[in-house]
């Protein structure tokens, strides 16, 4: 069931904007702002961006069935235009329409911030839900101020819960993101040297995810990773109930059996062994948070048990693909310095028969004044492990891994032209395990992609 919309008259009153080109139509069923995307019934949002400008692509959008554009330029609409809103900010529109509907809906809300592990989480405490009552889970990546907006507008009025995150970039990203979500229960995953260039510090990264905490009821649940010092200390001063959870730390402690090939884990005091087909300590955590969100929620622990082992992972999430030389460790989908250390945690320990390991080391974009730093950090620690061979890609990556050099082994690290990287892989070794990493922003999704091709 899709999302019963306001009419476009009252989401023009909504954001206060001008209709023009009335037609009658039936209420949008979806908010979309990629005119590629656009199916029949959904309400297009013209963005101006970087790149380009939504209002070029006003009849594209229109020709592949939107029912209303959402824009804040009416010179040169297109012929096929119909139900326009005009507004002076289309992002804030989208957020006010968003705010009104969040109001018609009589559902837990759920929200998940780190700056690891979110859409994990996200994805691991929606399939866990599945069979517990109608949950909502936000789709593919949309935990910005434009997508955690349209996540919210897709949600039916019939569901129950609604899991979703939130991302942050910049200070005070969380706090309007919850102002529009209003969560019951609010999720911290991790605080790590992510988006710097925004936030500066690692306190700032703390206040920022810590907001969501601060933005839940009196009567809400914030659900921490225990093994963040920063988020303990937090948790002490706050004015609501916490559980806190970690391997080590917490309220309620997991213990770790198996991290790979995947996860095989335990919760205190009770007999459930949690398997999962994840790898990695990092994503044990992400399991614990999910598994005491889901019971906290009224999942029964041999539910949650049973519904863990058939989780699928998402991909380019350290996923691990079989090939025909051995195992790709596709992690392409971002990267910072704490999932660069768990990513390389796996790769060091992943498979006792491979004979040999080799590191695609992609730049870790965002980081702001510290990236020279946290790039070199990365690559002493990839020479200090067994690791055979770092094929950096990227100018910081190739920089760090040739400071580094001199003072350890030169001869495990192969620098070639990205156009040649996945060939000479292939012919190195007939059998070897691959990690794959990088920021979203160097594409080596297509690395992967040309990897599992041969």
């Amino acid at each position: 069931m899709v999302a019963s919309m306001f009419p476009v008259e009252k989401i023009a009153r909504t954001v206060q904007g001008e209709l023009l080109h009335r037609e009658n139509v039936t209420p949008p069923t979806r908010a979309i702002h990629d005119s590629r995307l656009v199916e029949p019934g959904d309400l297009f949002i013209a963005l101006r961006g970087r790149r380009s400008d939504g209002h070029d692509f006003l009849s594209d959008a229109f020709r592949r069935g939107a029912s209303a554009a959402l824009v804040s330029d009416t010179n040169d609409l297109p012929p096929n235009a119909r139900n326009i809103i005009c507004v002076p900010d289309p992002v804030l529109a989208l957020q006010q329409w968003a705010t009104a509907w969040r109001q018609r809906l009589n559902a837990t809300f759920i929200g998940i911030t780190g700056t690891n592990g979110k859409t994990t989480v996200r994805a691991l405490l929606g399939h866990l839900l599945q069979t517990h009552g109608h949950a909502y889970v936000s789709p593919y990546n949309y935990n910005t101020e434009i997508g955690l907006p349209m996540a919210l507008l897709s949600m039916p009025m019939d569901a129950d819960i609604g899991v979703f995150e939130l991302g942050a970039e910049n200070p005070g990203d969380i706090a309007t993101l919850a102002r529009i979500l209003q969560p019951h229960m609010g999720i911290v995953t991790t605080l790590g040297p992510g988006h710097l260039d925004g936030f500066q510090t690692m306190d700032g990264v703390a206040t920022e995810k810590w907001s969501l905490v601060e933005h839940l009821p009196e009567n809400g649940t914030a659900l921490i990773n225990a093994d963040v010092p920063r988020l303990l200390e937090m948790a002490a001063t706050a004015t609501i109930n916490v559980l806190s959870v970690g391997l080590n730390h917490g309220d309620l402690r997991g213990h770790l059996l198996q991290s790979v090939p995947h996860l095989e884990l335990t919760l205190a005091g009770h007999n459930e062994i949690l398997r999962c087909p994840l790898v990695g300590e990092h994503n044990a955590i992400n399991v614990l948070l999910a598994s005491v969100a889901a019971h906290t929620l009224g999942v029964r622990w041999e539910v949650i048990a049973h519904r863990m082992a058939s989780f699928v992972p998402i991909a380019h999430r350290l996923s691990p693909i079989q090939t025909s030389f051995g195992t790709i460790l596709d992690d392409t989908y971002n990267a910072n310095p704490a999932s660069m250390r768990a990513a390389l945690d796996v790769l060091a320990t992943f498979g006792t028969e491979i004979p040999k390991r080799l590191f695609v080391f992609g730049d870790m974009l965002g980081l702001g004044t510290a990236s020279e730093r946290f790039h070199r950090e990365v690559a002493q620690l990839a020479l200090q492990l067994p690791i055979d061979v770092i094929l950096p890609v990227g100018q910081a990556a190739i920089a760090a891994c040739q400071a580094v050099a001199p003072a350890s082994d030169s001869s495990k690290i192969v620098i070639l032209p990205r156009n040649e990287v996945s060939s000479w892989i292939v012919a190195y070794s007939p059998a070897m395990v691959v990690l794959v990493k990088g920021s979203r922003g160097l594409a080596l999704e297509t690395l992967a992609a040309e990897l599992q091709d041969f």
